[in-house]
């Protein structure tokens, strides 16, 4: 099996600790392929430098031009340049990092079963890329003796949706099956998108394919900082990631893999975030008032919810 690792590339001043982690790798990847969506190509001009030649040297680098409209549009693009080239691929944000088995462990993990994508658990570090602290895990999981777990999508599903818990990470942590690209350029479950959680609706549209292989080790770290979408709490993406957990309870109801009860928890949960959150955004308001109505299950209340999410992802471009 043959991995292909693709990096939206902005953040120019992670470059070396990106290619020190790639050139680490037990096993590398058969390729890389960058796409530079920074301001002028900063990042490329960076990477291409010849102070640099020895972290590229033996690393199967390649270069494009991003699309310059958001980072998940660069995400596609990379998916499409990729064209399903190898059996594995993975995306990796240009500001975390993997450390040296990464690679090797993921191809064990898919060796060992037919998985749609393994997911491995992550240190969360600060800036400066010290090691903080862990992914918060179930206990089930947690306290776990096998190094690998296969997880079915009703797991999934009831293990994150339904608690509106994130605790498989991120895109950078999570190697897909080449045939399960879709859930990356379609994002949506059962004709609802979950934009705004790009990487945990995938997860779990990949769930609904195939198992996920879930790897007890700490494979690489998440970096926090300014610069993250998880520090932006006004902004347009940070308000979809909350609403997505609703658009996901959504799907998840529609197709048996969360029950009402615990779809109305999730709308009850995300309405108290907005209430606190949100109180004086005009953008929220419509949401503010409709999330109780979803939670009692009130006639036409989904149906308002999801006009809603369509007009607030078709204004802010997802």
């Amino acid at each position: 099996m043959r991995i292909c690792t693709l990096i939206p590339a902005y953040k120019s001043k992670y470059v070396e600790p990106l290619l020190l982690g790639l050139q680490s790798q037990t096993v590398k990847p058969y390729r890389i392929i960058f796409s530079d969506d920074s301001p002028g190509g900063i990042f490329s001009e960076r990477l291409l430098s010849d102070e640099l030649e020895p972290l590229r040297a033996g690393l199967a680098i390649e270069v494009m031009p991003g699309p310059r409209n958001g980072a998940f549009e660069n995400f596609k693009h990379l998916v499409n340049a990729w064209s399903r080239d190898s059996e594995l691929f993975h995306i990796l944000l240009d500001d975390d990092v993997v450390f040296p088995e990464f690679y090797e462990r993921h191809l064990v993990a898919h060796l060992s079963g037919d998985f749609s994508c393994s997911i491995s658990r992550r240190w969360e570090s600060n800036e400066a890329g010290q090691p903080l602290r862990g992914q918060p895990v179930p206990a089930a999981v947690a306290n776990s003796m096998n190094r690998f777990l296969s997880l079915n999508a009703d797991v999934a599903f009831m293990s994150t949706v339904a608690e509106c818990k994130n605790w498989f990470g991120e895109f950078s942590n999570v190697v897909f099956r080449g045939d399960c690209s879709e859930v990356v350029l379609n994002p949506s479950i059962a004709g609802v998108s979950y934009a705004g959680l790009w990487d945990l609706g995938a997860f779990l549209a990949a769930s609904l394919l195939r198992p996920i292989c879930h790897i007890q080790d700490h494979l690489g770290y998440f970096r926090k900082g300014p610069d993250q979408n998880s520090a932006q709490t006004y902004s347009p993406i940070m308000k979809a990631a909350m609403l997505a957990y609703v658009a996901l309870a959504v799907s998840g109801r529609r197709i048996g893999k969360i029950s009402g009860e615990q779809a109305t928890h999730c709308f009850g949960t995300i309405a108290n975030v907005l209430n606190y959150w949100y109180a004086t955004q005009d953008d929220m308001v419509e949401f503010r008032n409709n999330l109780p109505r979803l939670a009692l299950d009130a006639q036409g209340a989904e149906d308002e919810f999801l006009a809603c999410w369509q007009q607030f992802l078709a204004k802010n471009g997802y």
